[in-house]
C-alpha cells in the first residue's frame, strides 16, 4: 500500500497572507441565502429544497447559479431576478445574520501576530460590505475585499485568489486560504495555495475536501498556522 503524504499542518512558519472566504467562513450566511433562493424559485414554479441549493451551488457565483437554474428548469431568469435575490437576502441578513463562532477571535489573533488578511469571495463587494457590516467584522477588512464577480472567472478557477495575493503583495505559495466549499478549495489548489476547509458540521461538509485540511472550530487555526 502506498504511504500517504504527510500533512503539511501544523506549518513550520506562519503564512504571509490569509485569505478568508466570506459566506460560511466569516459569516453564517449559507443557510439564509439558500432559503432565500429556494423561496424565490418557488415563486417561479420550481420546488427545490434549500439543502439542494447548497449541494448544487455552494461557493459558485450567482451568475453561475442563474445559468444552471435556467438550463435545468427551462427558465429565463435574468438581472431582475438577481436583484430580487439581493434585496431579499439583505433583508434576511438584517433579521438574523451572525458571525461564524470564534472567527473574530481568530481575526484579532492574526492581526496581533502581524499576519495580513483579506477576503476572497464569489459574492459581490456590496454583499460583503453588508454581511460583514451587520456582523461587526467589516473594519478588519476594509479596502481588502476581493470579489469573483470582478474577475472573468470566479471560483473554482484560481483567478480571484491570485489577484488578491498580487494586490496584497504575497506569493501564492505563502498564502493560506480558509474555505468551506469544494469550488473554493479547487481554486486555492489551482492557485498553488495551502487551504483549510472549515466544516461546521458533517451535514454541511463539501462533497470534495481535496486540497484542504479540515477544521471544525476556528480556534484550531492559530496552532495549525504556526503562531499560537
Amino acid at each position: 500500500m502506498m504511504e500517504r503524504e504527510p500533512s503539511p499542518f501544523p506549518l513550520l512558519s506562519p503564512p504571509k497572507l490569509v485569505i478568508f472566504d466570506c459566506d460560511g467562513v466569516l459569516v453564517d450566511s449559507e443557510a439564509i441565502g439558500d432559503r432565500v433562493i429556494a423561496d424565490l424559485l418557488s415563486l417561479q414554479g420550481v420546488a427545490v429544497a434549500a439543502g439542494d441549493i447548497s449541494a448544487r451551488y455552494m461557493g459558485l457565483t450567482m451568475q453561475a447559479v442563474v445559468e444552471d437554474v435556467n438550463r435545468r428548469y427551462d427558465l429565463s431568469l435574468g438581472s431582475d431576478w438577481l436583484e430580487e435575490v439581493r434585496v431579499a437576502t439583505e433583508a434576511a441578513f438584517h433579521a438574523g445574520l451572525e458571525p461564524i463562532p470564534h472567527v473574530k477571535e481568530l481575526i484579532v489573533a492574526l492581526e496581533a501576530a502581524g499576519i495580513p488578511i483579506c477576503v476572497g469571495s464569489n459574492g459581490s463587494v456590496s454583499k460583503m460590505n453588508t454581511s460583514l457590516g451587520i456582523t461587526g467584522l467589516l473594519s478588519h477588512f476594509e479596502g481588502r475585499l476581493f470579489s469573483g464577480q470582478d474577475m472573468k472567472r470566479g471560483k473554482p478557477f484560481p483567478d480571484l485568489f491570485l489577484h488578491a495575493a498580487k494586490v496584497m503583495g504575497a506569493a501564492p505559495e505563502d498564502c493560506m486560504v480558509i474555505e468551506d466549499s469544494a469550488a473554493g478549495l479547487k481554486a486555492a489548489m489551482a492557485a498553488g495555495m495551502k487551504a483549510l476547509a472549515y466544516v461546521a458540521s458533517p451535514a454541511h461538509a463539501p462533497a470534495d475536501l481535496s486540497g484542504g485540511h479540515p477544521i471544525g472550530d476556528m480556534r484550531q487555526v492559530p496552532a495549525l498556522l504556526g503562531f499560537a
